[in-house]
């Protein structure tokens, strides 16, 4: 089986940049941006859900969040719950029409560039 790329359709990891770029260029080194790149995709998903399991899916995302970080403050978590939130607005308000799951992503490092 073959399969094409369509002319001028954009790739979802560029999409992913667009919309959360600024985010992940927050971390300090590969593993930080590593860190902001698995909440960016979170967002991705979680936004593409419908109204009702996208509430559940953020509340989940939260306490999922808390299990895993807990020497992190309240003020820590709720600082994270509304960056999830700034970018699910952000990747509707880009991408309202597309509603592909990402399953992974990573960052890369070549030539001692962070990619």
């Amino acid at each position: 089986m073959l399969f094409r790329k369509t002319p001028g359709k954009q790739k979802i990891s560029a999409m992913v940049l667009a919309y959360a770029g600024d985010f992940m260029n927050m971390g300090e080194d590969a593993e930080d941006k590593q860190e902001y790149l698995n909440s960016a995709v979170s967002a991705w998903n979680i936004a593409c859900l419908d109204t009702k399991k996208r509430k559940r899916a953020i509340k989940q995302f939260v306490r999922e969040y808390r299990t895993l970080n807990p020497t992190h403050t309240r003020q820590d978590v709720s600082d994270t719950e509304e960056n999830l939130r700034l970018l699910i607005r952000e990747k509707e308000k880009l991408y309202p029409d597309i509603k592909v799951q990402i399953v992974s992503a990573t960052i890369t490092v070549r030539g001692g560039k962070i990619m």
